[in-house]
């Protein structure tokens, strides 16, 4: 899978380590020197140093043959212009972005955007309006394409779950599955290290094939 991903902050670096590790191939848009360097220093030539939302730097990196766009600035105008262009110009299969506050949200979801994080509220509202509380599942899914069998999915970490307390290092994944994001209760962003600990609240977003995203749910709610 080729995913580009706008900006190179903690949550950023964190995806582009992660989806590396499990064998995708992944271009940064940084223009920040300093970040882009560090991206360089560690992973290679996967970054440039420019400005995601721009079409011409976004037709230099291959986005036609992308199958997924991440923003994850910390200015959502960018995060949005990012996947409007994505979307409109380029017909990216799939795109995500961070919204930074609450308050824009609705834009995010009227202009398209196919999943959006929210740092203040990652509950997902679609399913809580129309499931009884006491059977409201832990788990949703997404495809990436509508042919594709590669999904993103999220999964809320519930009190009576039996990952509280692992590390991250402990989560059984199956094969061509990458957690892409890890979000605490309070809507921050998590650390994607072999130690942090899932605690009750997180949310966590992975990407996988069908299959595997069954395998891992039933580990993950059980």
């Amino acid at each position: 899978m080729y995913v580009l991903i706008l900006g190179c902050g903690t949550i950023g670096y964190n995806l582009a380590s992660e989806l590396l590790a499990s064998g995708n191939e992944v271009l940064v848009f940084e223009p920040d020197l300093a970040r882009y360097s560090s991206v360089v220093n560690t992973f290679g030539s996967i970054a440039l140093q420019a400005d995601g939302t721009n079409p011409d730097s976004l037709e230099k990196a291959g986005i036609r043959r992308a199958d997924l766009l991440i923003a994850v600035t910390g200015d959502d105008s960018s995060n949005l212009i990012g996947c409007q262009v994505a979307k409109l110009s380029f017909n990216i299969p799939k795109t995500i972005a961070l919204v930074n506050n609450p308050e824009n949200e609705t834009l995010f979801q009227q202009l398209g955007v196919d999943v959006i994080i929210n740092h203040t509220d990652v509950i997902l509202q679609d399913l809580e309006d129309s499931i009884p509380d006491s059977h409201k599942p832990s788990f949703f899914e997404m495809p990436l394409s509508e042919n594709s069998h590669r999904k993103i999915f999220r999964v809320h970490v519930e009190l009576e779950s039996n990952v509280i307390g692992i590390k991250i290092s402990e989560i059984q994944l199956p094969e061509d599955t990458s957690l892409l994001m890890m979000i605490d209760g309070r809507g921050n962003s998590k650390m994607l290290d072999s130690n942090t600990t899932i605690d009750i609240g997180d949310e966590l977003i992975f990407i996988g094939d069908e299959d595997s995203i069954r395998v891992l749910n039933n580990w993950l709610t059980m």
